[in-house]
């Protein structure tokens, strides 16, 4: 007996025909596209979006300026306006009679080049435009007081010195000669006074 009859007996079939293996080949071509497609409408709506988001602030700044230059167009003209309510006027008003006393105080004592510096600072100073003005108007109203002029050394070669001795008086003539020529003398005499002693004298 054949060693293979015990066996069984069977028959390959192939059932991946070639139509199954196009069919296959299709349905993964397909889902392919169908992946590329949905990545590309994604891809479309996330610019889409993005657009619709950036026209949307650009129309929203665009807006924002017109209402800023509205407004500060308004607050121009109101600042602008000569009318101002009572509480305004009056305390612009204490604001410069302040100013205007420390200024009639500083004034009794004369008013120096560092006191004038400091009043201008504090009208430098000063944000409301109508007190400012107000302020340096009172300022330049007040002169400036000359610093004195210092006074001159006594001249001490106006009058006469005594020595002991001609010599003593001569000495002293040659050591102060530039301080008395400068003085404007220009010359001296020695004489004397009777009582045993010289008198130096300076002549103009």
């Amino acid at each position: 007996m054949n060693r293979h009859d015990d066996e069984p007996q069977y028959k390959k079939y192939d059932f991946n025909s070639e139509e199954n293996r196009r069919r296959q080949r299709r349905k993964q071509y397909s889902g392919w596209w169908f992946a590329l497609l949905i990545l590309i409408i994604g891809i479309v709506l996330a610019l889409s979006i993005n657009w619709f988001v950036t026209s949307g602030n650009h129309r929203q700044g665009s807006s924002t300026n017109s209402i800023s230059k509205t407004i500060k167009k308004s607050e121009k003209e109101l600042s602008g306006n000569s009318k101002k309510g009572s509480l305004t006027t009056q305390v612009e008003k204490n604001r410069v009679n302040a100013f205007s006393s420390k200024l009639k105080d500083a004034q009794q004592n004369g008013l120096n080049p560092k006191e004038r510096q400091q009043f201008q600072q504090t009208i430098n100073e000063e944000q409301n435009q109508s007190v400012k003005s107000q302020e340096q108007n009172l300022l330049n109203g007040v002169k400036s007081d000359k610093p004195a002029k210092p006074q001159k050394a006594p001249d001490q070669f106006s009058s006469t010195h005594t020595f002991a001795s001609v010599q003593d008086a001569k000495n002293w003539a040659k050591a102060t000669k530039q301080q008395w020529l400068k003085a404007g003398y220009v010359n001296y005499t020695i004489t004397s006074n009777g009582q045993g002693y010289y008198v130096l004298r300076f002549i103009k």
